[in-house]
Parts: structure tokens; sequence; C-alpha cells
């Protein structure tokens, strides 16, 4: 059989980070494997804009500037977990589409995985009211129809102990940062 393979749902949200966190702890526990993902959207044309001004040439420079931006985010992610977590390096994987319809491919192409992780509140549910399906974090709502394997949804606020060490001391400085 496959190792454990636990992927963290990355978004690049502060939640995201602390889902990874806990994704690795869940890993380390288990002795299995992390793995980031991170799923990319881009419009097919600019709000404002007819299609015919959002050209295929345009939207495939989007494409590849967002592509090298997650895949610059998850090495920088995944450096973090190696280094604070004591993990081997985790793998991380970029799709491109709706993260409801790419993660599901993921996890059914990858046998090994166990568990999906991802941050109550990413940069898809900043800012929006709470309540259903706000409740579970949008994605994390989704996710747990589709999937045969348990989701996790990690609040921001989520317990020390729940949390990889290292990971909980970068949310420390970042909260520091911040006030």
């Amino acid at each position: 059989m496959a190792e454990h393979l636990i992927l963290a749902a990355i978004d690049g949200s502060q939640n995201a980070l602390v889902a990874a966190g806990v994704a690795a702890r869940f890993a380390s526990l288990l002795a299995g494997h992390l793995g980031l993902v991170t799923v990319l959207q881009v419009p097919r044309a600019p709000m404002g804009f007819g299609s015919g001004v959002f050209s295929a040439g345009l939207r495939d420079r989007l494409l590849e500037e967002a592509r090298a931006e997650a895949e610059k985010n998850l090495q920088g992610v995944a450096e973090r977990i190696h280094e604070a977590c004591d993990l081997g390096m985790p793998e991380y994987f970029i799709a491109v589409g709706a993260p409801e319809v790419e993660i599901p491919k993921i996890v059914a192409a990858n046998e090994g995985v166990i568990m999906v992780v991802v941050g109550h509140q990413g940069f898809g549910t900043e800012g929006k009211p709470r309540g259903l399906p706000h409740a579970l974090g949008n994605l994390g709502a989704k996710l747990s129809l589709s999937l045969k394997v348990p989701v996790l949804t990690v609040p921001a606020d989520a317990l020390e102990g729940q949390i990889c060490p290292g990971i909980d001391k970068l949310r420390s400085e970042v909260r520091d940062e911040e006030a």
C-alpha cells in the first residue's frame, strides 16, 4: 500500500498556513507524508470586458504568472514545514480550475491520500457572511460532499497542540507583525 498522504489546501491565506500546520501534525502522528495543493483560477474574461479583449495569449500569460507565483508560494510553505515540523519535504500539486473540482481529481489520482485539510476561512471566504455554507468554509463544505476521504476544516485560531510547533511559532510571528 502507498504511504499515507495528507493533503493541505494552500491559497496563500494565514488560515491555510495554520491548516498546513495541522496537516503536518497529522502526517507526523501517522508516519505519513504531507502534500500541499493549490488551485489556480484564471478567469476566461475579466469583469466588465468582452472576451475579445481577453485573448488566449493574455490568459496564457496570466496563467503562467499565476503558476510561477503559486510554485514559489508552495515551495516556501514546503520549506517552512520541512524545517519547522521535522517532516520530510512535502510534495506539492498545482491544478487549474475550481478547487472543489480539481482537488477530488488529485485525491483520485493518488491512492495514498487519507485526508484533506482546508482552512475554515481562506481567501475565498474572507469577509463573507457567516452561516451555511460559510460555517464550514465554502471549500470544506463542498469537498466533504464529494470526497470519500475525511475533510478536516481548520479554524484560524486552532489550538496550539493541534499544530506542529514550528508552524504555530510562525503564526505567532505573523500576529506580532500585524499588531
